[in-house]
């Protein structure tokens, strides 16, 4: 078995690779799956959700198992409170953190060693209503910087507050049990702090960074780190 090096401290990477794939090596991946992902797998009647699903779960054993020298389907996952899947007590000693996102055909996956994270991976939708989602789920502050925006840019705009929004709720391990309204993101390019006020807990600013990723086209992504990331490696 290779051993892949587990990231530094302050080191976090990012794994990009595509749910769809030939049979053969998704019969591989489908081994790697513990026997209640397999019934997950099951239950999903569409062929294409369950071939990527088992992709995507496969792939997830596969790169974690690698850092800690198991195979991967003695790679034993649970869940936080609010479902955050994590390594479970005696094989996550080592501080190895990962959070999964995916859309349509893409994945990412982050892994730290030393630090909570989340990441969110965004599909773009030209048709999306996303007024009426940013009403919902967007602060009063976030709603009037980006009707403030030009039209032209205010989709871009959604999705960038969104995917920074997701992947810090998912780093906290809370989802939507969070209010998404309770806490204000940037929604400009490189706008530093991302994170820029937690009406109710005001010292969040200072423990998250915020970070978009590079994707494809189409695509929009961002990662949460609580603590610094002084290097983000993207590993192929």
């Amino acid at each position: 078995m290779t051993v892949a090096t587990a990231p530094a401290p302050g080191e976090v990477h990012i794994h990009r690779f595509c749910l769809d794939m030939e049979d053969k090596e998704r019969e591989r991946l489908h081994r790697f799956l513990s026997p209640d992902e397999l019934v997950r797998a099951d239950r999903l009647r569409n062929q294409q959700t369950r071939n990527r699903f088992i992709a995507g779960r496969g792939i997830l054993r596969k790169t974690l198992a690698g850092y800690l020298g198991l195979e991967p389907r003695a790679l034993r996952l649970t869940a936080g409170e609010h479902g955050k899947p994590k390594l479970s007590a005696e094989q996550g000693d080592n501080g190895l953190c990962f959070n999964l996102s995916h859309a349509d055909n893409q994945a990412l996956l982050a892994v730290s060693g030393n630090c909570e994270l989340g990441i969110d991976l965004e599909l773009s939708h030209d048709d999306l209503p996303f007024q009426g989602m940013a009403a919902q789920f967007f602060s009063v502050r976030e709603q009037a910087e980006l009707f403030s925006l030009p039209a032209e840019l205010q989709l871009d705009a959604f999705y960038r507050c969104w995917t920074r929004k997701e992947a810090y709720l998912k780093g906290c391990g809370s989802g939507f049990y969070n209010p998404a309204n309770s806490f204000d993101v940037s929604l400009l390019p490189s706008q530093s702090p991302a994170l820029l006020e937690h009406r109710t807990s005001p010292d969040e600013p200072a423990r998250w960074q915020l970070t978009d990723l590079t994707v494809p086209d189409d695509f929009h992504a961002a990662l949460a780190v609580r603590g610094e990331a002084q290097l983000i490696r993207e590993i192929c």
